[in-house]
């Protein structure tokens, strides 16, 4: 009987703290995207759009070339793997079916989310939670300045610029690296790799492709922020955090792909 106690007793402790930290983290993502939406234009406009730009590159631009080969190598190995059932049953003109169905509907965004979340998720929960030790938080706040307009906001606007930009590049880079297996094996030329593509590719595949690389660099940043600062005082809190952000924003983004592709190839 104590033992059905104690269980119970576990059970009800983690739902409240499931159902707190949802409520929080919900609270958070509103306040936050209420200050995007003011992003433009208001006060301290200048250094916060410089704030965007830093947050792009570091995001984007500086992950780029891992990135692109890992794109490269993706879409050859799909290419690689698929050809020799494809010949099997003499259905080689697939190739282009094949590689809009992984490549630019599923593994683009979920792979480019990856690497941003190992990446630059973690970067940006690691400095919340370093500014919040160090007390620059309570600082900026001391000054009266908007923490969520100088913080939050140009690290969500610029991770769901650069995450978007990373998922062209990345579907790009992973078709040309399809072609180049292809050219190989088939002698396929270009134009007819590109038809093969061409007439696969619809605009709600790109349409929801891009669609996930906003949601998920909007997520992934503001998870990582509002794990950042909930760190107290305590140095070794920051993996912790770190940790938290990255586990989360993994679930998310794995979950509402699914329900994502569902919602609209399945259903």
């Amino acid at each position: 009987m104590g033992a059905l106690l104690s269980l119970l007793q576990s059970l009800g402790q983690f739902t409240e703290s499931f159902f707190v930290d949802a409520w929080r983290l919900l609270r958070f993502s509103l306040v936050s995207l209420a200050a995007l939406s003011r992003f433009v234009g208001g006060h301290g406009f200048r250094a916060a759009a410089r704030v965007t730009m830093q947050q792009v590159y570091f995001t984007g631009l500086e992950a780029l070339p891992f990135l692109a080969l890992l794109s490269l190598l993706l879409g050859s190995t799909v290419i690689v793997q698929a050809l020799p059932q494809l010949q099997d049953v003499g259905a080689t003109g697939l190739v282009g079916k094949i590689l809009v169905i992984v490549i630019v509907r599923e593994l683009g965004p979920i792979v480019t989310a990856m690497v941003v979340i190992t990446r630059s998720g973690t970067a940006m929960a690691a400095e919340m939670a370093t500014n919040r030790i160090t007390g620059q938080v309570e600082a900026f706040e001391a000054m009266g300045i908007d923490v969520f307009h100088y913080l939050i906001a140009p690290r969500v606007l610029g991770s769901m610029i650069a995450v978007f930009c990373m998922v062209v590049v990345f579907d790009v880079v992973s078709l040309i690296g399809g072609f180049l297996v292809a050219s190989i094996r088939l002698t396929m030329p270009l134009s007819m790799y590109l038809q093969t593509i061409l007439e696969t590719l619809e605009p709600l595949d790109l349409y929801i492709s891009l669609s996930k690389g906003i949601l998920f660099g909007l997520v992934i940043s503001l998870f990582s922020c509002y794990h950042g600062l909930r760190t107290k005082r305590a140095p070794y809190e920051v993996p912790m955090v770190a940790r938290s952000g990255v586990i989360q924003s993994m679930f998310f983004v794995f979950v509402s792909s699914a329900v994502i592709s569902a919602l609209f190839y399945w259903i």
